[in-house]
């Protein structure tokens, strides 16, 4: 009966099935706890990025901009997801209405794209930085930085429109368990009563198109960094030059890796449903949780700023 609640013609909440398998209280328990203090941290983490890089005038550059946007994402991206998932771990309730389920998967197909666009506008960012140094204060100003993040933003919210569009003119009369641990689009339009083969494929293709224009960007901007670095004669200024690229690099590497992880997951029958809905929720909540670390281990400059900041907490108190 769960299942089938339906009004005329029309779903009124769905069920999240969760993480496949997981039935015993321990095992949900021990989740919960794990995934609550991932969660704790990586908010805090880059609550304290934003905090810093807001109030420390000498951080107040294009390249930071780009990184206080990069941690506005980490702090959304999870708080789409995490609270609600923990909900389910805890408590008999999987259900989600209508309308909250649909906003769910708008914000995170929002968030998601906006900050895959966000990583490559940064690699265009080393790129300038690097192969064209005496141009890049006129090439990158914090007003063309802030065109930069708006046009990221507009790309994502325009690409989960749509999806919105696609779900809202499609009917839901039968099935209504989502077998994904969050609204995904690509699980909910699998339960429409209607033919969706077309909305399926757009999905498909567009979002192949998007990681592949994505990856040839910032492969395109790293190779003319790397062909720039090697005309660098002296040892001491091609490492200068790495740094400045270190933290990004590992920040891409990250998200990619997590996201090609959970694709070919998904393109491997003999992973289980388990593991792919698992692999999901660490793509979901590792690069946020990661990604301050980076920087703050790579970014000297992050560093004397966060010291600065304690510092003048502690003669406050």
């Amino acid at each position: 009966m769960e299942e089938q609640n339906l009004t005329a013609s029309h779903l009124t909440y769905f069920i999240i099935a969760g993480i496949p398998g997981l039935k015993d209280w321990k095992t949900q328990t021990a989740l919960f706890v794990i995934f609550f203090l991932i969660y704790t941290i990586t908010i805090i983490e880059n609550f304290v990025f934003i905090i810093v890089i807001a109030f420390d005038h000498a951080l107040h550059s294009p390249m930071y901009l780009f990184i206080c946007n990069l941690a506005f994402l980490d702090l959304v991206i999870p708080s789409v997801t995490i609270p609600e998932m923990l909900y389910y771990l805890i408590t008999e309730d999987n259900s989600i209405a209508f309308g909250p389920c649909i906003m769910q998967m708008y914000l995170y197909l929002s968030f998601l794209i906006t900050e895959s666009f966000t990583l490559v506008i940064m690699a265009y960012d080393r790129y300038q930085a690097i192969c064209n140094p005496l141009l890049y204060p006129t090439i990158i100003t914090t007003k063309h930085a802030f065109r930069l993040c708006a046009f990221c933003w507009t790309i994502g919210n325009m690409e989960a429109i749509l999806r919105v569009c696609f779900v809202m003119s499609t009917s839901f009369c039968g099935p209504n368990k989502i077998k994904y641990f969050c609204c995904d689009y690509s699980s909910i339009i699998l339960l429409a009563c209607a033919d969706v083969s077309i909305q399926s494929a757009y999905d498909k293709i567009m979002s192949l198109c998007i990681i592949s224009v994505q990856l040839f960007l910032v492969l395109f901007s790293y190779g003319k960094i790397i062909i720039a670095v090697s005309r660098i004669t002296s040892a001491e200024g091609q490492r200068k030059a790495f740094s400045t690229c270190a933290s990004h690099l590992l920040v891409i590497g990250v998200f990619f890796l997590a996201l090609a992880f959970v694709l070919i997951s998904y393109g491997v029958p003999e992973i289980s449903a388990q593991v792919r809905t698992l692999a999901s929720i660490m793509q979901n909540t590792i690069p946020p949780l990661v990604n301050p670390i980076i920087y703050c281990a790579k970014t000297k400059e992050i560093r004397t700023s966060i010291a600065k900041l304690i510092n003048k907490s502690k003669t406050s108190i």
